[in-house]
Order: C-alpha cells, then sequence, then structure tokens
C-alpha cells in the first residue's frame, strides 16, 4: 500500500453520497451548496450533520437563520450541480444561473430543487468547528422522498456527479 493524502483517499471510497444544502439567503432566496460531507448521526431524535468550510456563505446562513434542509438531487441536476459548486452563493444566485426548476415545502421558507430524491427538512442544533471546516449537527423535523427519482453521487473524488447503476 501507498501513503494518501485525503483527495486521493476520496477516490478510494467513491461513490460518495451528494447532497445540495438549501439554505436560505438574506433576500429570501435559496442558498444550493453541493456537499458530501454528510452522514445520519441518530435515529431517536433523527439527526444529520454536514461539514462545510468555515469561509462557507451556506454554513453561515444556516447558523444565522437555524433553518436547512438537505436535500440528494436528481440526476437531471448534475451539470447544475457541479456548477453550483463552482461558485459562492453570497455573490451568485445560484439557482437563477443555472435555471433551477425549484419547489415550495410546507412549513419552510427554503425552497429545493423540483428534482429531489430525499429533502430532510431541519433545524440546526449545535456547530462545531472541526479543522478547517464546521460540522452542523441538525435534527431533521421531516423526511420527503420520491423513489422514482435517481439520486446522483459524487464520484473520481468529488470530480463528477453521477447516479449509481444497480444490478
Amino acid at each position: 500500500m501507498k501513503e494518501l493524502n485525503i483527495m486521493e483517499a476520496t477516490v478510494f471510497t467513491s461513490p460518495n453520497p451528494l447532497t445540495l444544502i438549501c439554505s436560505q439567503n438574506e433576500d429570501g432566496t435559496t442558498n444550493l451548496a453541493p456537499i458530501c460531507f454528510v452522514s445520519y448521526l441518530s435515529f431517536n431524535p433523527p439527526m444529520v450533520g454536514f461539514a462545510a468550510g468555515k469561509q462557507s456563505h451556506t454554513g453561515k446562513r444556516v447558523r444565522e437563520t437555524g433553518k436547512v434542509i438537505i436535500t440528494v438531487p436528481g440526476e437531471s441536476l448534475a451539470q447544475a450541480v457541479m456548477a453550483c459548486g463552482a461558485s459562492t452563493g453570497a455573490k451568485v444566485n445560484k439557482v437563477a444561473a443555472n435555471e433551477i426548476e425549484m419547489k415550495e415545502i410546507e412549513g419552510s421558507d427554503i425552497q429545493i430543487p423540483a428534482d429531489t430524491r430525499l429533502a430532510m427538512v431541519a433545524t440546526l442544533q449545535q456547530s462545531v468547528e472541526v479543522g478547517d471546516h464546521i460540522l452542523h449537527i441538525c435534527q431533521v423535523d421531516k423526511f420527503l422522498g420520491d423513489e422514482n427519482i435517481k439520486g446522483l453521487y459524487a464520484w473520481n473524488g468529488f470530480g463528477k456527479a453521477a447516479p449509481v447503476q444497480e444490478g
């Protein structure tokens, strides 16, 4: 075996579940950030966590509002997801720039992409610094899913977004 750096190691664990973290911008629009650093943390109560870079606009908005919707995007969003990862929501309205069709979720001011396999509507419980990231620990208020939509995964160490072929 040879020694690897963390980016090389991510290739060895691909594919990784890919999420779009949906948060609310100051102007009320939805910000989208593709993040693979997401995990289920607890069954009772249902909790999930995601890590965003310390300078992340998304992380800042979640900490300021206390609300987030963690989604698994559908395959039609592959190019848009990659484009969303190439800019910051502090300067770009990623939904408009990528012409992403959005839909409302009952009980939330945050919208999600129409092509979504899973949505976890959540409330921030705690933020913890972990190296160069901040871990956002969230209690899930509601899970919504559509089994007919194929979810995206990150391939090649986050270099490509594509569904997984079953078989």
